[in-house]
């Protein structure tokens, strides 16, 4: 257990703010904080928050965001899609319209440890969910010893694709262990999320089917072999851990199956996470170089007190420790969540992602064994409506809420910018009457 040491070192911790940025490399129009905060003695977190826009920043709610991977930083969706910063073509920044801080007060977290500008060893990077959880609660009571004025805060967790496994275990370990983090949790969303391989590996067969990414006959031997996929994963489900070799078994001849309809790999048919595009530079099939460029810039670096950190998209020793909990089913305790606690849960993916597509996730919500599981499956979709247009259409009964978001591939806010922070801004204010047409301005 490391709690007892980060709290005795994360006194020591100083952060940086605007007033550090002595070349105005990030400009005046948003107030921000970066800080670090130690897990142990040899491993730290790194944070970067940014003040919310609007005149009730001092009340306005804290917004988490997590980007999966495993291994991916966060920094990634700061800058590519719901974050005030973007590039502009000369690796110059400008300001994001649409940024979630916006509405609120927006922190994005390097996690695991070893992720993005945190630090991590070998010997101390996280293997389970269990562990994650752990280090976030670590993380956060720190947090809130650097940054007091959010003790008592409303906070909401959020991520993106592995995100799917973090956002659950952080939330229910919130819920049930570390209680004594001083933020008031009142709601988590998952975007594009791996929660639940179970109910989700065999949506491969009717998303490709559906997007004539494969023909009719492909599509009845895909459907064959993910049942096989899915005794795998049963068995790999089984006991207090099953163990490392039936995970990656199960995860080896999964992907092999939804490889199928990629061809080749390394030169996929079309971009996984979003099959309207083809993919650029595989595996992530996007160029972010700017982010690489700009993220191991000396003056960013000292401007943000990370000097000497090397920062990197996806860190692959995070992503290879973190393979045993891939085929973790964490739908349970998305359940648990749903029947013990008075949490809004909204499940969001974007409908031209292949990756973690929006049929799984339909399916994984559809599976989910809680109190209100018969009246949430037989809700008929709603449509939601911005500003006059059909944005996506939602299922949903009491706290947990579905939503298919029309023309978005894996990445919501950066495919649909403005329908994402509208979506945000209902999420927030708990409103899910879709019969008022949201009139969305900023």
């Amino acid at each position: 257990m490391r709690s007892f040491i980060a709290l005795a070192l994360t006194a020591i911790t100083t952060a940086n703010t605007n007033a550090d940025d002595t070349t105005g490399i990030f400009g005046d129009s948003d107030q921000w904080k970066s800080g670090i905060v130690p897990v142990d003695r040899l491993d730290d977190i790194f944070y970067w928050m940014f003040q919310s826009r609007r005149e009730t920043a001092s009340t306005d709610p804290l917004v988490l965001w997590l980007t999966g991977g495993p291994g991916c930083a966060s920094e990634v969706a700061l800058f590519y899609e719901n974050g005030p910063y973007q590039f502009n073509a000369d690796g110059t920044l400008k300001v994001n319209p649409n940024s979630w801080n916006n509405i609120s007060n927006l922190l994005y977290v390097d996690q695991p440890i070893g992720t993005g500008y945190s630090n991590g060893t070998a010997a101390t990077d996280v293997r389970t969910e269990d562990m994650v959880a752990e280090d976030m609660a670590i993380f956060l009571r720190g947090f809130i010893e650097q940054n007091p004025e959010f003790t008592g805060r409303d906070f909401y967790i959020t991520g993106e694709s592995y995100a799917g496994h973090y956002v659950p275990a952080i939330s229910y370990y919130l819920t049930t262990v570390a209680t004594d983090v001083q933020l008031n949790l009142k709601g988590i969303a998952i975007g594009n999320g791996l929660t639940d391989p179970f109910a989700q590996y065999p949506a491969y067969a009717p998303f490709a089917y559906e997007n004539d990414l494969i023909s009719e006959e492909w599509y009845h031997v895909l459907e064959a072999g993910l049942k096989g996929c899915q005794g795998l994963i049963y068995e790999a489900e089984q006991g207090p851990r099953a163990g490392l070799k039936l995970e990656v078994a199960a995860l080896e001849f999964c992907s092999i199956l939804s490889d199928t309809i990629l061809g080749n790999p390394t030169a996929p048919k079309f971009n996984v996470y979003d099959i309207r595009i083809p993919c650029e530079s595989p595996p992530l099939c996007y160029d972010f170089s700017a982010s690489d460029i700009f993220l191991n810039d000396a003056t960013v670096q000292e401007t943000l007190g990370v000097t000497g950190r090397k920062w990197v998209e996806c860190d692959s020793m995070v992503h290879t420790y973190l393979l045993g909990d891939w085929m973790l089913n964490l739908m349970p305790q998305i359940a648990e969540m749903l029947d013990n606690t008075d949490l809004e849960i909204l499940v969001y993916s974007g409908d031209k992602d292949f990756v973690c597509n929006w049929r799984g996730g339909e399916a994984w919500t559809l599976a989910t064994k809680w109190a209100h599981q018969e009246e949430f499956n037989a809700q008929p979709y709603e449509t939601w409506s911005v500003n006059g247009e059909a944005a996506g259409e939602m299922r949903q009964f009491d706290n947990l809420h579905f939503l298919r978001v029309f023309d978005a591939g894996h990445m919501v806010p950066m495919d649909q910018p403005i329908n994402a922070l509208a979506m945000l801004d209902r999420f927030l204010k708990n409103d899910w009457n879709l019969t008022e047409v949201d009139q969305f301005t900023q």
